[in-house]
């Protein structure tokens, strides 16, 4: 019994080791571009940010409704800051959009269906390793609830818009 642990354990050292050595000795693809993300990578990291989400973003509800002013000033916001990577009502797929990896969610095509305080968090915190920043002590936080209620009222803005023509 001692040797099958034994012979464990140092199978496992050389998974680890041999895993190490590939990625830190260039043999591991660190481009950004033209890469995809494999399913088990993305499944990973996305079930690993939403578990982090869950348990730390603010459970309460955007302290702003969504009045034209409040909304209007969560869009300039957003021009100004977000709508290069994530894309805007205009042109809702940023030419940013792939260069990313894993590639920048496009806000304006994929209204994001979580509860407003894990985007608001996202928004002041960031995600590391995805070129998304934190936002926080450069946008107030009322700043980031106004972003918040314009990417989730943007659908309805867009097809608004749409009827317009």
């Amino acid at each position: 019994m001692r040797g099958f642990i034994l012979g464990v354990v140092i199978t496992l050292v050389v998974l680890f080791a041999g895993a190490y050595f590939y990625a830190t000795t260039g043999r591991f693809d660190p481009r950004a571009v033209g890469n995809t993300p494999s399913t088990f990578e993305r499944r990973t990291a996305n079930q690993s940010v939403d578990a982090w989400v869950d348990a730390h973003a603010p459970t309460q509800a955007n302290p702003f409704q969504p009045t034209a002013n409040n909304v209007m000033d969560g869009s300039m916001t957003y021009d100004k800051n977000c709508a290069f990577c994530h894309g805007n009502l205009k042109q809702p797929e940023s030419p940013m959009h792939r260069k990313f990896y894993p590639s920048a969610p496009q806000l304006m095509t994929h209204i994001p269906d979580d509860p407003d305080g894990h985007v608001f968090y996202v928004i002041k915190y960031g995600i590391r390793y995805t070129g998304m920043p934190g936002w926080d002590g450069v946008l107030s936080d009322d700043d980031i609830w106004k972003t918040v209620l314009f990417i989730k009222n943007s659908g309805q803005m867009k097809d608004s818009a749409q009827q317009q023509k």
